[in-house]
Parts: structure tokens; sequence; C-alpha cells
């Protein structure tokens, strides 16, 4: 189906050139890709043959593609525009503004980025504060399901600790907004596994009022929703109020278990259904992203799961 792409990620350990990649994604029947973040600096001609060679195109880049040959382990964390330190926050408006390069230099429509993690801290007994990690998840382990009066404790310190978070991505994005609305390229934000995660929907409806630019974007990852819906943390229908306006791409995967996610389509416990307004909607960018360790038999059937599913919510 022309309208889906498949994610450069799900060839992360094989050793396949551009070229090899390109024609693996033709030979399951697609015609556009997202390349991942994996992607070298060193590929980026290689891929402009490839994609011209097998008449691919790259709907959108994960940040942060390319990929230096100087990063030992690059990742869609390597940086952070949010972060509150100023001088990492720098080198991170620098590797956004290179994924942009990128993102033009091959016609992609969007910028997917991860927008770093909340550093919350808890109340010590008698003084001070202590680092604390989210437990929602354990939490659901043991009951089977949400403990929301823990997600609203959780809501709470997050609230008292993202501010600055807030404020260094405010900071990011009046630096590097001006070049994605040149460019008519989105940067979108994706939502993540974890409350850490940041921006979180209420959030990146905060920061879209603050600047609402047509380029400011969200981004859906199917899988990870499922994942927070689950626990508590922002089920879908909230998620999608505060962000579904502008969202502009999604990430579609399924999760068995309570985190086994990166799934085939089709092979979980997603609610498909649910998602037919969005998924279905004209425009959209949709990114298939299994896991490595999905067979290519597993994918195709995924594949072809998700083609019968948006033919019919599209009236193909």
């Amino acid at each position: 189906m022309d309208g889906l792409a498949l994610s450069t990620s799900y060839f992360a350990g094989r050793r396949l050139a551009p070229a090899g990649m390109a024609a693996a994604v033709r030979a399951l029947g697609l015609a556009r890709v997202e390349l991942g973040y994996l992607t070298r600096e060193t590929e980026l001609e290689a891929w402009e043959a490839a994609a011209a060679a097998e008449g691919l195109a790259v709907g959108s880049v994960h940040a942060f593609c390319p990929a230096s040959v100087a990063e030992p382990f690059p990742g869609p964390e390597a940086y952070s525009l949010a972060e509150p330190d100023a001088g990492r926050r720098r080198a991170a408006v620098g590797a956004a503004l290179r994924a942009l390069d990128c993102a033009a230099r091959f016609g992609a429509r969007a910028v997917v980025m991860h927008g770093g993690r909340v550093r919350m801290r808890r109340a010590r007994l008698l003084f001070g504060s202590v680092p604390y990690r989210s437990r929602l998840s354990e939490a659901f382990a043991v009951a089977g399901r949400p403990d929301w009066a823990l997600v609203e404790e959780e809501r709470e310190l997050r609230a008292a600790a993202a501010g600055a978070w807030l404020d260094a991505l405010s900071a990011s994005l009046e630096a590097v907004l001006p070049r994605f609305e040149e460019a008519g390229v989105a940067l979108a934000f994706e939502n993540l596994p974890g409350f850490e995660a940041f921006p979180d929907p209420a959030e990146l409806a905060l920061l879209r009022r603050r600047f609402p630019s047509p380029c400011l974007g969200a981004w859906y990852d199917v899988g990870h929703g499922e994942r927070k819906a689950r626990v508590g943390d922002w089920p879908q229908a909230e998620t999608l109020a505060l962000t579904g306006a502008f969202t502009v791409g999604a990430h579609l995967h399924d999760v068995r278990g309570l985190e086994e996610d990166h799934q085939a389509p089709g092979m979980g416990a997603v609610d498909w259904e649910a998602l037919r307004p969005l998924l279905s909607r004209p425009g959209l960018l949709r990114v298939v992203e299994p896991s490595p360790s999905v067979s290519e038999e597993a994918l195709r059937r995924g594949i072809g799961f998700l083609s019968a599913f948006l033919s019919e919510g599209m009236g193909e």
C-alpha cells in the first residue's frame, strides 16, 4: 500500500547497505520509508541513489538522523531539546537542525523527535528530596489495572519538576522552529512509554498554544500509546483529545503482554478500531515500526492487516 512506510530501524543489526534495505522495502510491497536514527551521515548519498533506484519516497526522518560517524551510540535520546543544561541543549539544537537538513534533502515532511525525560523528585520524610521513578507499570503488574491514586500522585510530582523542561524546550523551539517553517517540515514530538517521558500530551498542547505553528506537531506511536494507556499514563482518548488536531504521523506496531511492543500490527492487543479516526485521516504519515526480531513473514502479515484496515477506513 503506497500510504504505508517502513522504518529503516527494522533492519538494525542486519548489516545491510542502503541498496539492500531499499530493495527489501520494495519486496514488501511498500514505496515509502522513514530514515531511522541509526542512519549514518556517510550513508546519505547511498540512500539517495537507493531511493531513486527503487522508486522510494522518504516521508519522515527520525531524529537524530543522520548520526555522526563520531557518535559511538546513536539513538533518539542522544540529545534533548528540553535539556535544562544550556550546553547540552545547544548540542541538541545543532543535531535537530542537521536532522532538518536531512529531511529537506530527501523531501521528507516531518522530523520525528523524542523530547527527553523529566527528572522527578520526591520529598524526604524529614528534609530535602530524592530521585523518583514512576511505579505505574509495577502497580499494574501487581493489580492488573491502573492505580489511579498513584497516577494522581505522580502527576503532582511531575508538575512540580517539569517547569525547567518546558522552559528549556521553549528556548529550543524559538531557535529551531523558524528554520523548520522556512523548510516547510514539521517537528513532531512522539509519545513515549514511561511517565517521565517529555513532553506529555498536556505539555505538548501547551507548547502548541505558545508556538501556534503548523510546523510544531505531535507524532502518535500506537504501541507506546497502548502501553501508556494500560497503566493509566495518558489514556488514548485523553491523548488524542489534546494532540490529535496537530498530529502529523503515527508509528504502527502492536503490543503483547504489558510491555512487549514493536510487534507486527494485528498480532497483539491494540484496539485498532478505536484508532481508525486518526489512522484513516488523509495526509497522515503512517510508518510501520516493527522490532528487528519480527520475522519477514510476520511483517508481511502485519502490512496486509494494515492495508486492509486502512483501505476499509479510507474507502479504497
